[in-house]
């Protein structure tokens, strides 16, 4: 292997162990909230944040993409200062938004509520929003180390701040004498303006992170490099927004289509949402480990594509049946008695992500052959059926409507992908093997659902032996191709 692929590999490890460890670590605050803040503040929160992740992709405009791109065509420090200062100038006009109509989001999403925390949010999305270039930086600097320290320090400092504020500070106040004063400056506040300042404290250490090499960086700004980058990354930016519309749009319409109870719903729909978040975790490692491996062998890896397509679904199932089997342990060990009753939800969501795992695969099909727009097109199909579904689903039949929207428009954005692909990049997939392993993993899991035992020992043991015989089926149908196939990852 060159040393450029083995340099590219070592990255690829660093930055996606980087992002798996910093996902699973916000994960882990999901057993946290739900024990130390009310379900109506939870709810609050899981919308609020599905806010933010569209807010994030808005006012980044797509301009990462555009960086690494006209940071090897142009002068690199012009083309940072460029953009740096195209986005602290959105960031202070979204700032600038966030105090003048905080009142106005307040009254409209929250019954009033929540007023402060809404401008929390604006600072965040600012601060996120500008670092978000320097992290890209990072990455073209070839520094990957460098960008897994910073990411981990801000998520630990994070959950750091979220212990403090949520039960060091209650604990002091209850165990020691202090001044009133302070404690109704605490009790002022609520448990989602601690979360809220706990997140923009370490955004706001990221941003002391990179303040110096912002600071030295020289170059002029430039409207010409400006306009050039924002042509180039509207394609990505309306991809990235469909996407998060996609991906969040029942947690902000919840509340709204649901008449009484409305966050507290949302509240128990966010954590079991975060029990499916396990199988994006999977296919975030996949893409990771994968992409690389698709562009490096675009011109002979045809039916290895199809190869690889076979095991991720395999795996993928294996995860799904995984968590669907041991529910009574993830309920027991993550969540509280008030959102088992959201259980209904996860194996939507886990199957919902999986089709979107496999889109994401399929998709490989628009890079290679230098169609992006493609991207596009799928990610508004999928949004209009996503938030189409929600307005008539979420009202009728609550929670389960949503994961079932979500459900749906992934699987349309994997059809149609998969149909048009065909038409301009040919892969092999082996379909039959595919919908067969399909149809066993349903089969199992139908069977999990109809037979049940009193006993806790054999109705752990009978879910065991139902995961074995789904290993057994796989290994038994590519036991010996595994150990023949060639994945032409030689150079």
């Amino acid at each position: 292997m060159s040393l450029s692929l083995k340099r590219l590999a070592s990255d690829t490890v660093i930055y996606g162990a980087t992002t798996m460890i910093g996902r699973l670590l916000n994960w882990l605050l999901m057993p946290f909230y739900i024990r130390v803040i009310s379900q109506d503040e939870y709810g609050a929160v899981n919308h609020i944040y599905g806010i933010i992740t569209i807010l994030l992709v808005v006012f980044t405009f797509g301009l990462e993409t555009g960086f690494f791109r006209f940071a090897r065509k142009e002068n690199k420090d012009v083309v940072y200062k460029t953009t740096i200062s195209m986005l602290v100038c959105t960031s202070v006009f979204l700032v600038v938004l966030s105090f003048v109509f905080s009142e106005n989001i307040s009254n409209y999403f929250y019954e009033g509520k929540y007023k402060a925390s809404v401008i929390l949010m604006g600072l965040i999305v600012a601060i996120d929003s500008l670092v978000s270039i320097p992290f890209a930086k990072l990455r073209l600097d070839n520094r990957p180390i460098f960008f897994g320290i910073v990411k981990i320090a801000s998520i630990s400092c994070n959950i750091v701040f979220n212990i403090v504020f949520l039960v060091f500070i209650p604990y002091l106040i209850d165990r020691f004498e202090f001044g009133t004063r302070f404690i109704l400056l605490y009790r002022s506040f609520d448990g989602v303006f601690f979360i809220l300042l706990s997140n923009l404290l370490s955004s706001i250490l990221t941003l002391l992170i990179f303040l110096p090499d912002i600071i030295r960086t020289r170059g002029l700004f430039s409207a010409r490099i400006l306009k050039n980058m924002m042509v180039y990354s509207w394609p990505v930016l309306i991809v990235g927004i469909t996407g998060m519309i996609t991906q969040n749009a029942e947690k902000i319409l919840m509340p709204k289509l649901i008449d009484e109870n409305g966050f507290a719903e949302l509240a128990v729909y966010g954590a079991n949402f975060k029990i499916g978040i396990l199988m994006s975790l999977f296919t975030q490692s996949f893409r990771f480990a994968f992409e690389p491996f698709f562009f490096n062998n675009r011109e002979k890896g045809i039916v290895s594509y199809a190869k690889v397509m076979e095991y991720f679904v395999g795996f993928g199932l294996l995860i799904l049946l995984g968590i669907c089997f041991l529910m009574d342990l993830v309920n027991s060990l993550i969540l509280t008695s008030s959102y088992h009753r959201g259980n209904m939800i996860i194996p939507y969501v886990l199957l919902g992500l999986l089709f979107y795992g496999i889109y994401f695969n399929l998709s490989l099909w628009y890079k290679l052959s230098d169609k992006t727009y493609f991207g596009a097109y799928f990610g508004i199909i999928g949004m209009v059926i996503t938030v189409g579904l929600d307005f008539i689903l979420i009202g009728q039949i609550g929670m389960l409507g949503g994961a079932i929207a979500l459900l749906c428009g992934y699987a349309v954005m994997m059809i149609v992908s998969y149909l048009i692909g065909q038409r301009h990049y040919k892969v092999p997939y082996d379909l039959k093997k595919i919908a067969l392993y399909f149809l066993v993993a349903v089969f199992l899991y139908i069977v999990n659902q109809y037979v049940s035992f009193e006993s806790l020992a054999i109705r752990y043991s009978f879910k065991i032996i139902l995961i074995a015989s789904y290993i057994l089926f796989f290994l038994f149908i590519n036991g010996l191709k595994l150990r023949k196939t060639n994945f032409n990852a030689k150079s």
